[in-house]
C-alpha cells in the first residue's frame, strides 16, 4: 500500500513539475507531409513506386525524388513546397534527441502544407532509417494513430496522432496557445539563437512557441506569418530545418537550467 501510494506521489510530482515548467513549444510548419494527391495516383511514376515497396499508389508519402515528373505534368499549387517528407524525417530526429524533450519540457508538433496536424507524444523515438520513418509514416496517414500498444485505451501511450482539416490558425489559438509565438526564416529581422532565445524565453510561467518551416524553398505563407509575435532571421546563411531546430533548442535548455 505503501509502495503504491509513493509511486503515485512520484508521478503527480512529475506531471506537476512538467505543468509548471512546460516552456516551449515547436511547430514545424507547412511541412512537405502528405500521401501521393488522387491526381497522379495512376501516374506510372507512382504506381512503379508504390508496387516496389508494396503499396497502394494513394498509401504512399509524395516524394519528389520519386514522383517529380508527376508533380510537374500536374501543376501542383505551392509544388517548390511539396513532396520532401526527408526533411520532417531529419527535424523530428533532431527535435526529439534533445535533453528539453527527454525532460518533457518540449512539445511537438507537424502543421503540414495541406492542414493536417501531427501531434507527437511524450517519449517517441523517432527510426534513424528513412525507410522505417516512411513506413511509419504512411501507417500514421492511413490509421490516424500510432500507439506504443495497439490495444491500449489509454490516451498517455499515444506516440502519434494525426487530425485532418486544422488549421494553422486554430493550431496557434485553440491547440498552442502560446504567450509569444516566435518565427525563424532568413526574410526577418537579422538577430542570433543566442538573442533570439534570450529576448522570448523569460522563465516563469510563460509559453514561447517556436515554428520552422518544413519545406524545400520558399518562405511561410502570408497567414502563418500573420500570427508570429516576431519573425528572426539567425544567420547570414540559409540552414536547413534541423540545424535551426537543434541549435534554437540548444539556447532554450541553457536558458531553462538557470
Amino acid at each position: 500500500m505503501v509502495a503504491a501510494v509513493y509511486k503515485w506521489m512520484r508521478i503527480l510530482s512529475y506531471r506537476l513539475d512538467n505543468i509548471l515548467f512546460q516552456k516551449i513549444s515547436l511547430v514545424i510548419a507547412e511541412a512537405a507531409l502528405e500521401t501521393v494527391p488522387e491526381e497522379i495516383v495512376d501516374h506510372p511514376s507512382v504506381r512503379n513506386y508504390s508496387q516496389k515497396i508494396g503499396k497502394m499508389p494513394a498509401d504512399v508519402l509524395l516524394d519528389r525524388s520519386y514522383h517529380h515528373r508527376a508533380m510537374v505534368q500536374a501543376r501542383f499549387k505551392f509544388s517548390w513546397k511539396r513532396g520532401r517528407p526527408d526533411i520532417i524525417h531529419f527535424a523530428l530526429m533532431e527535435a526529439l534527441s534533445t535533453p528539453i524533450f527527454f525532460k518533457g519540457l518540449l512539445h511537438v508538433y507537424v502543421h503540414t502544407i495541406n492542414n493536417k496536424l501531427i501531434f507527437v507524444g511524450e517519449n517517441l523515438r523517432i527510426p534513424k532509417s528513412y525507410f522505417r520513418f516512411e513506413g511509419l509514416m504512411i501507417n500514421l496517414f492511413k490509421n490516424k494513430i500510432i500507439k506504443r500498444d495497439q490495444n491500449d485505451n489509454d490516451k498517455n501511450d499515444v506516440l502519434l496522432e494525426l487530425q485532418d482539416n486544422v488549421k494553422f490558425e486554430d493550431l496557434v489559438k485553440d491547440i498552442v496557445k502560446p504567450d509569444k509565438l516566435i518565427g525563424l526564416s532568413t526574410i526577418g529581422i537579422q538577430s542570433t539563437f543566442e538573442e533570439v532565445v534570450k529576448k522570448n524565453v523569460n522563465g516563469g510561467n510563460s509559453h514561447c512557441a517556436f515554428v520552422v518551416g518544413g519545406f524545400p524553398k520558399g518562405h511561410f505563407s502570408d497567414n502563418t506569418t500573420m500570427l508570429f509575435n516576431r519573425l528572426y532571421s539567425v544567420g547570414k546563411f540559409r540552414l536547413e530545418a534541423h540545424v535551426v531546430i537543434a541549435r534554437i533548442l540548444y539556447e532554450c535548455e541553457k536558458a531553462l537550467s538557470h
